[in-house]
């Protein structure tokens, strides 16, 4: 047991009190501006594959809310805070091609910047180092309280993108208004209570996925705003007997606490080439690497005698279920369907979610088999991976094992990486792609914030 003292509230409220812009690491800061682009390619994926959910959300957002000062990607009006931030999360999330961390298991930017860039663009006095200090706050947060609950967080059917989201978001809100160490612990105490989310999303309901993260980050913006209206949240929230660790799990691994202040986890942080569940992705990445091999060999689908997909179990749990997709959301959560996609195609993109699944596909997911295997997943050596096997008619086999799929911080995405994710996502919007990662690269930190498009 770590000797981190067990308010784990007090420990990240003073940490972050004390955090000024000027002590981030200079790669933190970077990373914070790949994954600042990442977070508009999300947005613009999820508009374009999400679009009945989103236009249901945002007509029943906008019957709730009066005009305000905040700008939601896809609305002309400006809407309040707490509303802008939940209807853009909506669309940061509607695709699953939006970041998240490993440990964490789940998602970060979707909430923790849907809620900053809503918040600062209220309160109108707001620089980019003060918008960059908070989104490296919420990261951290989020990384180490999810982890820290993880992997019981999960097993008993939450999410932590929502759950572990509203912790986050009312930490970093509360330190982009300005809060000190006992403001920032009443935010997290407040949005600790109201946190919310279950993982049944990733079964059935997937365009329901992006309310979990909208409702963390309007949970943050509203938890903040009480704490630092002098509401005083619950003492203990997160180690209480009735508070936010003993709901979540039966365990809590306070060593993920260990090296707070020395590693900025923002920089642990990964990045998504695929829109569909992290789960999947070492399979494509596999699959891909074989179809190259096949293609060099003049061998075609046609070929393959069976095809058997070494995996963690949590991955079979939550994306292992549907086998040939009914919906664009199916697909998403499908390690067969993309597995077959990838195999045929050497790729997994956008459209694939849009298009019916071909016979070819469909036959080539009848010779899928997944096998449960604990070696593809240690948490402590950072190992998420797949091994693929596929054996021919020919009775040829050949394999390939991807520990850490691409975008991964041991495996990192390039800027030329994200410009090509960009432009898959940015397609038909009118966006260039290459223009909007000039003006991120070159954000000036002591330039007044203007809100999510200043930078389109």
């Amino acid at each position: 047991m770590s000797s981190v003292s067990k308010d784990t509230a007090l420990c990240l409220s003073r940490f972050i009190d004390e955090l000024t812009f000027e002590k981030i690491p200079s790669e933190a800061v970077e990373a914070a501006r790949m994954f600042i682009a990442d977070y508009y390619a999300a947005c613009y994926a999820g508009i374009k594959v999400n679009q009945a959910f989103n236009k249901v959300m945002l007509n029943i957002v906008q019957s709730m809310s009066r005009d305000g000062e905040a700008t939601v990607l896809e609305l002309e009006q400006k809407l309040p805070a707490e509303s802008a931030a939940f209807m853009n999360a909506i669309y940061a999330h509607g695709a699953d091609m939006d970041d998240g961390n490993r440990k964490a298991m789940g998602h970060v930017g979707a909430h923790v910047m849907s809620a900053i860039f809503a918040l600062a663009e209220s309160l109108g006095n707001k620089t980019w180092r003060d918008v960059l200090t908070a989104i490296i706050v919420g990261y951290e947060v989020y990384n180490r309280v999810s982890a820290m609950a993880q992997p019981g967080l999960v097993h008993r059917g939450f999410h932590s993108t929502g759950t572990a989201g509203a912790v986050a978001c009312g930490a970093a809100c509360a330190k982009l208004m300005g809060g000190d160490a006992a403001g920032i612990y009443n935010a997290m105490g407040i949005a600790a209570i109201q946190a919310s989310g279950l993982i049944i999303i990733a079964e059935s309901g997937q365009a329901c996925k992006p309310l979990n993260p909208a409702n963390a980050a309007k949970t943050g913006i509203i938890s903040a705003k009480l704490a630092l209206s002098g509401v005083k949240g619950p003492v203990l929230p997160l180690e209480s007997q009735k508070g936010w660790f003993h709901a979540m799990t039966d365990e809590i691994h306070y060593e993920m606490l260990d090296d707070l202040g020395q590693v900025f986890t923002i920089c642990e942080s990964y990045l998504k080439p695929y829109p569909s569940c992290r789960h999947t992705h070492c399979g494509i990445e596999a699959a891909i690497s074989i179809r190259d091999e096949m293609q060099a060999k003049e061998m075609t689908a046609r070929d393959i005698r069976s095809i058997k997909l070494y995996i963690y179990n949590n991955a079979i749990q939550i994306a292992g279920q549907i086998k040939i997709p009914a919906t664009p959301d199916d697909a998403k959560f499908s390690i067969h369907y993309s597995l077959a996609v990838a195999m045929l195609t050497g790729n997994y993109m956008l459209d694939d979610l849009e298009k019916a699944p071909t016979e070819e596909a469909k036959k080539l997911v009848e010779k899928i088999e997944l096998i449960p295997d604990s070696s593809m997943e240690d948490t402590a050596s950072g190992i998420r991976g797949a091994r693929l096997l596929v054996e021919f008619t020919d009775n040829s086999c050949t394999e390939r094992t991807v520990l850490l799929p691409k975008g991964d911080a041991a495996n990192p995405f390039t800027w030329a990486d994200m410009q090509r994710k960009m432009e898959a996502c940015f397609a038909g919007f009118g966006l260039s792609a290459e223009a909007v990662i000039n003006k991120i690269r070159e954000i000036d930190t002591s330039s007044g914030y203007k809100g999510i498009r200043s930078l389109l």
